[in-house]
């Protein structure tokens, strides 16, 4: 299995504000780790303290996805 390094200085995620809303089945970063939200009608805040977590991005999946498998072939 490889173990493939994703750079992050590429990717548009941007941490959370506290007052953000976080939605169920969305992902988002959570220290660094992608999770997937079980939750839904909470803001950041709320999620971090339910993860333990201090930090919250915006998961830039298509980002990902294009380090992780690469261009399609034009």
């Amino acid at each position: 299995m490889t173990n493939l390094q994703i750079d992050t200085s590429k990717l548009d995620e941007p941490i959370l504000d506290d007052r953000y809303p976080v939605y169920a089945d969305f992902m988002y970063v959570a220290d660094g780790k992608v999770v997937l939200s079980d939750f839904h009608g909470i803001t950041v805040r709320e999620f971090k303290f339910r993860l333990g977590a201090k930090e919250i991005r915006r998961c830039d999946i298509y980002g990902r996805a294009d380090q992780f498998f690469g261009r399609a072939a034009a």
